[in-house]
């Protein structure tokens, strides 16, 4: 069958229309692919859009141009159901209504299809309590297709801004406050770049360095590491801390003082210097103030010694002179008294204080204390002592000086006491001891003329019965005159031995030899000697030994010579009765007495009697030394001599007692 070609045409235009729905549909599902590609992409993007605006917590509004209606897009700045524009403008602060106002003018009618605009905003909404925001309004307008006609729409984008306005409010503050602390410093402070030129100095481092002006050309232009004081200290590649003083001297600029000086290096980041901070303080003041106050320091130090010394020397006389100080006080009616400086040994009242007193005037100034202590007051105290045991009444000085407050009334008194117990009882002894140089020169005076006497009598009877010897014819007459010239011999030589004696004892003092001697045999020999010497008939001579032998070790001839001293003695003042002489051997030595029946000695001289040139009886012939003599060789002995008496008339007995060892008895 043959294809015509009307078929053949028919067959072609229907592959055409076939190819051309093909195409058709596959065209129609590439535009369907790409059209839901485009609206997964602008999901996506809106959905990335709604997440930054999320995270930018920015508010997106709709502000329909023709009703003048807003509405929230993104955000819940304004209710739901929006707001009018009218209305919008009270939450807006009235002093940034007009701008706004005019943001939205210039961007409706002249046209503008983008702007910017800030204002506060009141985030507290119709409660109008002042929450003011900061909110940076990004606007966009959109017209119709025919841009001719007004704008139907206006989209703001509100991006709130308070915290980043704080945060420049608070770093101006900042700012402002050490921008004042720098200007206002005590200290001198300047700034340096990394290059050492000044970049600022505030105003007490210009005092300090005496700028000309604000900008002195001599500091600015000169740089920090070229200054003569940091000119070896500080260089481009060594920057570092420093502290230290000196006397800074610009001639250029009149400065010569002396200063405290800081820098510190500055480093940014990278480590690298950035700036550097200089300090400088004038202690030109203060190092004058330390020399002076150093030079103080010495004079107080040396001050404080003289002041210990003086202590010292004041503790030392209280202690050594038994001194205390005191202070009384008329309001409290006391007194105090002070051993040491520091502190107070005792305090009284003043009644008790009275009781002290035997009899003083400052026993009764205590009661009558304005009158009698408004002057100065010295005065010697016989008192009961309180500062030592014991109760026997104790001298004390007492200096008093009063004391008055500023309005000239009287407080009290300060003053010392010392106890011149000791110097009162020396200044006695040193009396009566005068009073014994007086009357011992007295004697002396007295015993020169006795002594003369004393010595022309005896020396008168051997010359004048001398000389009447010859002339006697009977053999009893010249036995009698021998007699008489022998006595007065042996009276001559007793006297010229006493005096000797004296004599050696003012030079040398007794010299005591001791030795070995049956003393039993030594009294008898002395007493048979000591017996020829009574002359008077009606004395007897008794001598009691009661041992047959008494071997010890003394000075035999010293205590011959005591006993031979009293025995004489005895002799002058006994004319009835006895004189009785004897020993034994007690208490570890010789008790020697001699004991007899004479005149006695009264009791009030029994005290003297031993002392040299006292004679009771000046009729009776002798120097005085005798006894004193005996008392000198005793105490030499390392012994003791006595008197027992009951008075005048009664006699008397002169004892002695000589330590020693008895050998054998």
């Amino acid at each position: 069958m043959a294809i015509t070609a009307q078929d053949a045409i028919y067959v072609v235009l229907l592959f055409v229309v076939l190819i051309v729905f093909l195409a058709t549909v596959g065209i129609n599902r590439i535009s369907i692919l790409r059209i839901r590609k485009r609206a997964r992409k602008a999901q996506e993007i809106s959905t990335i859009m709604q997440h930054t605006l999320d995270i930018s917590k920015n508010y997106v509004l709709k502000l329909d141009v023709q009703k003048q209606h807003t509405i929230n897009l993104h955000g819940n700045l304004f209710p739901e159901e929006g707001m009018g524009y009218e209305e919008s403008f009270e939450m807006i602060h009235p002093d940034d209504r007009v701008i706004y106002k005019n943001f939205i003018l210039r961007m409706v009618k002249e046209g503008k299809s983008t702007g910017t605009c800030l204002f506060r905003w009141d985030m507290s909404g119709h409660q109008h309590l002042g929450d003011w925001h900061y909110m940076r309004d990004h606007g966009v307008v959109e017209y119709s297709h025919d841009k001719d006609k007004p704008p139907t729409n206006l989209f703001c984008t509100l991006t709130d801004e308070t915290e980043y306005f704080q945060k420049e409010s608070e770093k101006d503050e900042l700012t402002d406050k050490y921008k004042k602390m720098f200007e206002q410093s005590i200290v001198g402070l300047a700034l340096y770049d990394k290059d050492g030129k000044l970049m600022n100095a505030n105003r007490k481092m210009r005092e300090i360095l005496k700028f000309q002006g604000e900008d002195d050309p001599y500091y600015f232009d000169t740089s920090l590491y070229d200054l003569p004081t940091f000119r070896n200290l500080l260089t481009h590649n060594q920057a570092e801390d420093l502290y230290f003083c000196t006397k800074s001297v610009i001639i250029e600029r009149g400065v010569n003082c002396f200063t405290e000086l800081r820098t510190h290096p500055i480093y940014d980041e990278n480590g690298d210097l950035f700036y550097i901070s200089c300090s400088i303080r004038d202690i030109t003041q203060e190092r004058e103030l330390d020399l002076l106050n150093k030079q103080k320091d010495l004079e107080m130090q040396r001050a404080k010694e003289e002041i210990q010394q003086y202590e010292t020397e004041l503790q030392y006389l209280m202690d050594t002179c038994d001194m205390r100080f005191f202070r009384t006080s008329l309001a409290d009616k006391t007194c105090t008294f002070y051993k040491s400086l520091s502190t107070h040994e005792k305090q009284m009242s003043f009644e008790e204080l009275t009781e002290h007193f035997v009899d003083s005037p400052f026993r009764s100034g205590l009661v009558d204390f304005i009158n009698y202590f408004s002057i100065p007051r010295t005065d010697l105290t016989y008192m009961h002592p309180f500062f030592h045991e014991g109760e026997e009444l104790q001298w004390n000085y007492i200096d008093s000086v009063p004391f008055f407050n500023s309005e000239g009334q009287l407080e009290g008194t300060y003053g010392i006491v010392r106890n011149v117990t000791d110097l009162i009882e020396k200044q006695e002894k040193l009396k009566l001891e005068t009073e014994r140089a007086n009357d011992s020169g007295r004697m002396k005076s007295v015993f020169m003329a006795n002594m003369t006497h004393e010595i022309r009598t005896p020396l008168n009877s051997i010359v004048g019965f001398s000389d009447i010897l010859p002339m006697l014819s009977t053999p009893e007459e010249k036995k009698e005159i021998v007699r008489v010239i022998m006595n007065n011999c042996d009276m001559l030589l007793r006297l010229i031995n006493d005096i000797l004696a004296i004599s050696s004892l003012d030079e040398s003092g007794i010299h005591i030899e001791p030795y070995q001697v049956d003393f039993a045999k030594s009294f008898d020999d002395i007493c048979e000697s000591l017996k020829e010497r009574i002359q008077e008939p009606g004395v007897e001579f008794i001598k009691d030994n009661p041992y047959r032998t008494l071997v010890t070790t003394i000075d035999n001839g010293r205590i011959q010579q005591v006993i031979t001293n009293l025995v004489t003695n005895a002799v002058k003042y006994t004319h009835q009765g006895h004189i009785k002489t004897g020993y034994r051997y007690e208490n570890d030595g010789l008790y020697i007495y001699c004991e007899d029946t004479g005149d006695g000695i009264p009791k009030e001289a029994q005290g003297k009697i031993f002392e040299r040139f006292v004679k009771l009886n000046d009729f009776v012939q002798g120097t005085g030394l005798g006894l004193s003599i005996c008392k000198a060789i005793t105490d030499a002995c390392h012994g003791q001599i006595g008197v027992i008496s009951e008075g005048q008339g009664q006699g008397s007995t002169f004892w002695f007692w000589i330590p020693c060892e008895v050998k054998s008895e």
